[in-house]
């Protein structure tokens, strides 16, 4: 017998029961899919250390627990931050769709937004390739409750911000496995704001597949403010097909362990694919940012830029890849992580990586993490500026060009009045 994580056990072990609450547990082929995913997370556990990917962030204090009820609690719930009043709002809270908490009246004509437990109440399934081996997509395929499916219909684009809320408020010994789907048609474009927040201790696990037809724009903005004392791991998947463009900014504050993972692959010619971010850790967090852009086909331009702020014991990974396949010739790829340490004892793990199969290419990959500069604090407070505020003037500094990077001005203000929060509790 698979000597297994008493986290993963316990899943097993209520799989059947837990299966017969969950959306369309009438439907064979959901069961079938369901069962797929089980037999797969079965077979791989929970990541560890000993996993490349994983070697930087240790999940025993997740899976050490027998269920995600048995997860320590405190008080330290999600950072208060402004609210974002966007025009058209999807709502989950506790995993599943609200609808009396949603603003979706009115969405412009060719956009379509629905809860994905009323697509598998339907017997609707969502692939799982034979190929998968991640184990937290195979745990959220077998467990999956809810989520959001989003369709923009061919060259339909729209100005207006839809935002989506997901808020847990309480416990569940099955966690928070949401799964989401996103497709835009031919030469649409669209923004999307991505919230995730809530308060004790509870272990989030989405997962988010997005699929761009050729022309198609996705600016995609997440704010990740989980209680400090939340689990979240997220994964996302993107396909750019030809022209198409795929923007992602991940703003992480909250979280006892977060993880993001993005995985972007790039089918078409003149397509581009833009990962950036910033995280804003104190205490003894630990954020873990992943990325993987493959080129698969010639003339197309990727980049990655994130930046960190790390106090107190928090601790930050930076692992992110670039892979050019031997047919992707002429292609752009540019790859850069900074942190800043605003305490001795807080660390980040920075392992960049080129992956190069063409002799045709522009790449670069770059990583450093260090103090405040003495010299431009010491410069700062000889021109009468105390030494607190000089410390704040520099680390918005630090964070200025990657957050100028957003080009939705009212989601570059939301996250910069953010960010001047989190500064203003240091």
């Amino acid at each position: 017998m698979k000597n297994r994580t008493p986290l993963a056990q316990s899943y097993l072990d209520r799989f059947e029961t837990a299966v017969v609450s969950l959306p369309g547990h009438e439907s064979r082929s959901v069961q079938a899919l369901r069962k797929q995913g089980l037999d797969t997370f079965a077979a791989l556990d929970f990541p560890h250390k000993r996993v490349e990917e994983w070697r930087y962030t240790n999940l025993s204090a997740l899976t050490k627990a027998t269920a995600n009820e048995d997860l320590p609690s405190s008080d330290l719930d999600a950072i208060q931050t402004a609210i974002l009043d966007a025009p058209f709002e999807m709502v989950f809270v506790d995993g599943r769709f609200s609808n009396e908490e949603s603003r979706l009246t009115g969405l412009p004509e060719g956009i379509t937004v629905a809860s994905v437990a009323a697509g598998l109440g339907n017997g609707a399934v969502f692939s799982l390739s034979s190929e998968e081996d991640r184990a937290l997509f195979a745990l959220n395929t077998a467990f999956m409750e809810d989520g959001f499916s989003l369709h923009v219909d061919d060259h339909v684009q729209s100005e207006a911000i839809l935002k989506i809320t997901f808020r847990n408020e309480s416990g569940d010994q099955n966690g928070r496995h949401i799964r989401n789907i996103i497709s835009l048609g031919i030469g649409s474009e669209l923004t999307l704001v991505e919230e995730h927040t809530g308060t004790g201790s509870y272990f989030s696990n989405p997962v988010t597949s997005i699929s761009l037809s050729e022309g198609a724009t996705l600016n995609h903005y997440k704010l990740q403010n989980e209680s400090h004392n939340a689990f979240h791991l997220s994964l996302t998947d993107c396909e750019n097909a030809k022209s198409s463009v795929y923007q992602n900014f991940t703003f992480s504050l909250g979280g006892k362990i977060s993880r993001n993972e993005i995985k972007t692959t790039i089918l078409g010619e003149n397509s581009e694919s833009h990962l950036n971010g910033a995280y804003l850790m104190r205490g003894i967090q630990h954020c873990d940012t992943t990325t993987l852009t493959e080129h698969k086909v010639s003339q197309n331009i990727s980049s990655q830029v994130y930046k960190g702020v790390l106090d107190d014991d928090a601790h930050g990974v930076f692992q992110g890849k670039i892979h050019i396949f031997p047919d992707a010739q002429q292609v752009v790829g540019d790859q850069l992580s900074k942190a800043l340490l605003l305490s001795d004892r807080a660390g980040v793990d920075c392992k960049p990586e080129l992956e190069i199969h063409a002799d045709d290419v522009k790449c670069s990959h770059g990583a450093t993490s260090g103090e405040l500069d003495d010299d431009a604090l010491f410069y700062l407070q000889s021109r009468g500026i105390p030494e607190d505020r000089a410390r704040k003037l520099l680390i918005e500094a630090f964070l200025a060009d990657v957050l100028e990077s957003i080009s939705n001005s009212t989601v570059k203000d939301y996250f910069n009045a953010i960010a001047a929060g989190w500064l203003a509790e240091a």
